[in-house]
Order: C-alpha cells, then sequence, then structure tokens
C-alpha cells in the first residue's frame, strides 16, 4: 500500500467513525450508501484529505465525483498533489 492508498484508508476510517459506521474499510469498496459514503460522506471524505496533504482537489472534483471505487481515487489526488505542490 502506498502512502497516499494509506492516508485515503486513514481518512475512510475516520469518516466512518465519524459517521458511527461499523463497515470493514478497503481500497476496493464501491462508493456509495453501502459504504457509508453516500454524497455528505464522499464530501468529508474530501475534507479530511485536503487537510491531510494541505492541497485543494478542485482540479480533480469532476472526476473525483465520477469515481466507483476508493482505490480510483488515488491517481486523482497525485494529479491534485502535483498541482498544489508542484
Amino acid at each position: 500500500m502506498t502512502n497516499i492508498e494509506q492516508a485515503i484508508m486513514d481518512c475512510y476510517k475516520k469518516v466512518l467513525e465519524e459517521s458511527g459506521l461499523n463497515i470493514e474499510p478497503s481500497m476496493d469498496v464501491t462508493i456509495g450508501r453501502d459504504s457509508g459514503l453516500d454524497s455528505l460522506g464522499l464530501v468529508n471524505l474530501m475534507i479530511e484529505i485536503e487537510e491531510m496533504f494541505d492541497i485543494t482537489l478542485a482540479s480533480v472534483l469532476v472526476e473525483i465525483r465520477q469515481s466507483h471505487k476508493l482505490s480510483e481515487l488515488v491517481p486523482l489526488i497525485e494529479r491534485a498533489i502535483k498541482v498544489c505542490k508542484p
């Protein structure tokens, strides 16, 4: 697991805990209500990721909304990091 994958997992776990959900975290989880990531959960996850990396995800937001799995966020976050911290 890469550092970015681990960071996403850490953020995802935090969002799940704050939501009171008892779901086994996985990078292969499908984003949606069953994963605890409805639209509000996804927003909370993005906020956590932005704060963790001190970045903004505005440049990849459309693609994030089109993502189906947590693992699909990795290259998007990598790209956002390059944009924010060249």
